[in-house]
């Protein structure tokens, strides 16, 4: 079963968007996966473990990464694929090879601080929203100032609400400061990371 359709992509837009925006590039795929794909992405990630995280920037659950669930790990390996990644480097313009994804699973309480994701070959950060019927949640784009290749100053520029089916492309570099608002109530269900250099 293919989950994206990636016919539906109008792949110059995407392009045109990615370079034209606030904060750093980024674009936003509506619809990425619907219907009964959508629906059974959902069941797939319900059943998956995920264990409670927590550190100095974030608390969250996460699936072990790749997860565990065919389903999961079937749009993983269609992520990766060439017709997959020949669109995603079209509308960034990164060269791009593999990919590296988990699930996760934003509850009351849990969050992720700004940060950016530089770094370990990552070139192109991805998020892809199953579920959500979370208050709060929202993912925070920065528009950043740097000085000596370090940020000093920040503000947000962009949010993008997690909507099912929603995939959000976004860059990788010192200057891609993100964050996703704390969760107030539900929960918002996501397979989210990096397409690699």
């Amino acid at each position: 079963m293919a989950w994206l359709d990636l016919d539906r992509w109008d792949v110059p837009a995407l392009a045109a968007g990615w370079r034209a925006v606030a904060a750093f590039p980024h674009v936003v795929v509506d619809d990425a996966v619907g219907g009964a794909r959508l629906a059974r992405l959902r069941d797939a990630a319900g059943r998956e473990p995920h264990r409670r995280q927590w550190g100095e920037i974030y608390e969250l659950r996460a699936s072990t990464a790749p997860p565990a669930a065919a389903e999961l790990r079937g749009l993983i390996d269609e992520l990766g694929a060439p017709a997959t990644v020949a669109a995603v480097e079209a509308i960034t313009g990164h060269a791009v090879s593999g990919v590296e994804a988990q699930s996760y699973v934003y509850e009351a309480g849990c969050y992720l601080l700004p940060h950016t994701d530089n770094g370990r070959g990552r070139r192109v950060s991805f998020a892809l929203y199953f579920a959500t019927d979370a208050e709060g949640g929202e993912l925070d784009l920065y528009a950043c100032r740097l000085e000596g290749g370090a940020v000093a100053e920040a503000r947000v520029a962009a949010t993008v609400a997690s909507r099912a089916g929603r995939l959000v492309l976004f860059d990788v570099s010192p200057a891609s400061l993100h964050r996703v608002r704390e969760v107030t109530a539900g929960r918002r269900v996501s397979l989210a990371g990096w397409f690699l250099a």
